[in-house]
């Protein structure tokens, strides 16, 4: 029997654990009845029904419970003179399989939860672990979104503050003998622009965010830039198209730092006479801005830093940008951003 119960527990399937207690009630029944109803022989039937609560569904369990009980009750029949002496005996044996029963379910109830509890805890360790893994890729993508964004704001600020100052030495240079009081103009603005630059790098540092980006309007903040970008060469104008509406201040950095980008491009390729900035509102759902010059064109457009960086900038607002040149026809950026 104990063989037997480890190996149909062992194989765990349900033909064997049948063929099982088909085999082992009826040997337990009639140990009973040999043994001439002795007490002790009916304990060998007790474990069969914590056999049962084991290896059977409940349905089936109980059903065993039932053909152990009848089994019991026939073999006191045959070696009893009537059915009262069946009666008298009953009461301690059923005790007996419901004690077993109950004690056997919340023995086995305790073991499921147990291996379920090991289950959870070995599945929660696991989550952890990967949690673990996630909070350090977070981490990494994290710190190479801030690399990125500072880089931007680096190129984006402080390139177009140096190129603006390169073009005013430039100049400075180029009249310094012919008209010394034009000269020293362009010196004192590139001088004044270092400064600009400085108090814009600060601002970066403590804060990434545009010259007085909080007390401003974007037409403002675009007309301040052309101002400090103008140079004798170029002649800059700003357009605004539709009411002037309150934008985000992500969305106006980007905005911002784009218009600045294009206006570096120019300065530094175009040998453009001209260069027009449009701001257009008239569209509820977008804003809309448009840098282009007169300048020298491109066949193709290779996409240095400043640009990829603007791309990113508008792409992370859900905004789209369109690079527009052709050789001699100029070159004209155009961004758009939902707002």
């Amino acid at each position: 029997g104990t063989y037997g119960y480890a190996a149909v527990r062992e194989s765990n399937r349900f033909a064997y654990q049948l063929a099982y207690f088909l085999i082992q009630v009826p040997l337990g029944c009639l140990i009973v009845l040999l043994g001439k109803g002795a007490a002790y022989n009916a304990l060998l039937l007790l474990p069969l029904m914590a056999h049962a609560v084991i290896l059977l569904p409940p349905r089936w369990t109980y059903a065993m419970g039932c053909a152990i009980l009848s089994g019991y009750i026939l073999a006191l029949r045959f070696i009893s003179p009537g059915w009262q002496e069946v009666w008298d005996g009953l009461p301690t044996f059923m005790a007996g399989l419901v004690f077993i029963t109950v004690f056997t379910q919340s023995a086995v109830s305790e073991e499921r939860a147990r291996a379920e509890v090991e289950r959870l805890v070995g599945e929660l360790t696991a989550a952890n672990q990967q949690l673990r893994e996630y909070a350090v890729q977070v981490e990494e993508l994290a710190i190479a979104k801030e690399r990125n964004r500072l880089a931007r704001e680096i190129h984006d600020g402080l390139g177009h503050y140096l190129t603006t100052v390169h073009m005013q030495v430039q100049a400075s240079k180029a009249v310094m003998k012919k008209d010394p009081q034009k000269a020293t103009e362009a010196l004192d603005k590139a001088l004044d622009l270092t400064h600009q630059a400085l108090a814009d790098v600060r601002r970066s540092v403590a804060a990434l965010r545009s010259p007085a980006m909080v007390d401003m309007t974007l037409p403002d903040m675009l007309a301040e830039l052309i101002k400090t970008a103008d140079v004798s060469r170029m002649e800059t104008s700003l357009e605004i198209k539709g009411e002037v509406r309150l934008l985000s201040p992500q969305a106006r950095l980007t905005l911002y730092r784009s218009a600045q980008e294009a206006l570096n491009n120019a300065f530094k390729h175009s040998q453009a006479t001209h260069l027009r900035v449009t701001l257009d509102f008239q569209s509820p759902e977008q804003v809309i801005l448009v840098v282009e010059d007169n300048g020298l064109g491109a066949e193709r457009m290779d996409g240095g830093f400043g640009l990829i960086g603007m791309k990113e900038r508008v792409h992370l607002l859900n905004g789209e940008v369109r690079f527009l040149s052709a050789k001699g026809q100029g070159f004209k950026v155009e961004v758009r951003l939902p707002g």
